[in-house]
């Protein structure tokens, strides 16, 4: 079993999905853990077939901090590392695309080796989105069951979300579950604030489902 961030498009709530993650569960960190991301390109990364589209192609930029660089993937439509190196650099460089190659080994062992996997996203999803991430992985790996959790905050929404033809979807609205009123105005720190609790309680109780 492992769990698997699959982030989110805007900066702040993407990485806050993998740090909870690390928080609850001993894992190696996975290829969209920290990266800005939306959904074509979580798609692409699974199908991709040349994998110098993940090595070449980026664009660089230094942050007003001045202690990191931006790092866009050009070659796909949002991908965007804002904490991963800090000189723009050869070395630096080198072992940035190192790293993320790893990380994408390891994240495509997961989808062939593994028996279920719970995929964690911050923000609404389509609903084309979604059956088209479920559809690449079952190419993959037929027999892998799949969790899509999909995490969010939105005081303007009440509803639940369901799709009936998508097996284990699950929409969890933070506003509905928090414990405590959220003070943070830093998105980021915000989104820590949120009860986690419930989602990983809520894995434990569907993994019972298997045993």
């Amino acid at each position: 079993m492992k769990i698997i961030s699959l982030s989110h498009s805007e900066a702040g709530s993407a990485c806050s999905v993998g740090t909870f993650i690390k928080r609850f569960y001993n894992q190696k960190t996975n290829f969209f853990d920290y990266l800005v991301v939306d959904m074509k390109t979580i798609n692409n990364i699974i199908n991709i077939k040349d994998l110098n589209l993940i090595n070449n192609n980026y664009e660089y930029e230094e942050q007003e901090s001045g202690k990191n660089i931006t790092i866009k993937f050009n070659n796909f439509s949002k991908l965007i590392s804002y904490h991963d190196i800090k000189n723009n650099n050869n070395e630096s460089i080198i072992e940035f695309k190192n790293k993320y190659m790893r990380r994408y080994h390891r994240l495509m062992s997961y989808l062939y080796e593994e028996d279920i996997i719970f995929f964690i996203r911050y923000g609404k999803t389509s609903y084309f989105e979604i059956k088209e991430f479920i559809n690449n992985i079952k190419n993959i790996n037929k027999n892998l069951i799949i969790y899509f959790i999909n995490v969010d905050y939105d005081e303007n929404y009440l509803n639940n979300i369901y799709y009936s033809d998508i097996e284990n979807y699950i929409y969890i609205n933070f506003n509905a579950i928090n414990k405590k009123k959220i003070i943070n105005d830093d998105i980021y720190f915000r989104i820590l604030e949120y009860n986690w609790e419930f989602v990983f309680n809520l894995i434990n109780d569907n993994l019972t489902l298997y045993k």
